[in-house]
């Protein structure tokens, strides 16, 4: 028996329309910032190592050693769950609808004020996702909730709702000029910056002390005040600044602002098996952190570097977390044995 088969959602035009697409323009289009890489390629600025080919086929991200054409890149960086709302995504139109636009585009212009993203009926994703996935102490979540640093963001694309952790920076005066976009699942690599963000101004964790540490992303700082936490070390006396990138500037910032401030702790990622635009080695975050370090002397600030001792301070809490689970059942098999 003969049955019929399921419609493509896509007519051959269409398909030969997603693959013809140059994934550098539609970077662009979607807020991400380009920057001159190679000879034979762009560097996405304030990513890390993700370069798209000139030929607008292809990326490869040298942080991840992953690398893809512009399904796999909106799949990978904008939310996409699967081929069919990537291909939506690229063509601008829902499936089986043709060509006829969903959005008509708008051509940017000046930077304006930042407007965070609506938030969540529930922070439920997000919190389950920084305590449980990510192993970051409930307490330390819920201050940055109570304080209106991090929350669970809803956005609407394209037809599509997507769910994401939101991390917020705020300027002097109490007014949000920074916030951050990461996907709640060790599943999906989305993040991206809100329009109109001023990186210089980063998620921040005020303290008390003259010392302050700084971090390249919210998790990873909130991470360390875990584990000062968890070592009996008051994880507010310290302050904490979280760049968003491979930078300074959101610390030299911060700095203006707090005079007291004489020592700086450099945390940034430890890219053991980073490589540059070459293909050669390149530990990214500790080759920064040594810049910075000699930068911040002349400043006449006291510097260190601390290394973690896995990717970056969040593996490094989930490790420990890891170690901490399986010692009862390691003291038990020792009393055994002693027995």
């Amino acid at each position: 028996m003969r049955t019929s088969s399921k419609p493509m959602p896509f007519t051959e035009e269409q398909m030969k329309q997603v693959f013809d697409t140059n994934i550098i323009d539609f970077a662009v289009q979607n807020g991400f910032q380009i920057e001159k890489g190679d000879n034979y390629t762009v560097h996405v600025k304030n990513s890390g190592g993700l370069f798209l080919f000139n030929h607008g086929r292809g990326y490869y991200c040298f942080s991840t050693q992953t690398k893809g054409n512009i399904v796999d890149f909106a799949k990978e960086y904008l939310g996409a769950s699967d081929f069919k709302s990537a291909a939506e995504l690229i063509l601008g139109c829902r499936a089986y609808e043709g060509l006829s636009p969903l959005v008509q585009p708008v051509e940017k212009g000046p930077k304006g004020d930042l407007v965070l993203p609506p938030k969540d009926k529930s922070f439920d994703r997000t919190i389950a996702y920084l305590t449980h996935t990510r192993g970051i102490d409930k307490e330390i979540v819920y201050a940055m909730i109570a304080e209106g640093k991090v929350y669970g963001a809803r956005t609407e694309k394209n037809g599509y709702t997507f769910h994401n952790c939101a991390f917020v920076g705020y300027d002097e005066t109490g007014k949000p000029r920074y916030c951050a976009l990461r996907a709640p699942s060790s599943d999906s690599k989305f993040r991206q910056d809100v329009e109109n963000s001023d990186k210089t101004y980063g998620f921040c964790m005020q303290g008390r002390s003259n010392r302050v540490y700084e971090f390249e992303a919210p998790i990873d700082a909130m991470s360390h005040a875990t584990l000062c936490k968890l070592h009996g070390i008051d994880w507010r006396e310290d302050h904490r600044v979280a760049e968003g990138c491979l930078s300074d500037k959101a610390l030299y910032r911060y700095l203006q602002h707090h005079p007291e401030i004489e020592e700086i702790v450099f945390c940034y990622d430890n890219d053991v098996d980073g490589k540059d635009a070459k293909g050669q080695p390149h530990n990214h975050g500790q080759i920064q952190a040594e810049i910075s370090a000699e930068t911040y002397v002349d400043l006449g600030y006291k510097t260190m570097i601390q290394t973690p001792n896995n990717k970056d301070f969040n593996d490094d809490l989930t490790e420990f977390r890891k170690f901490m689970a399986q010692a009862p059942a390691l003291q038990a098999f020792n009393d055994e044995i002693e027995r």
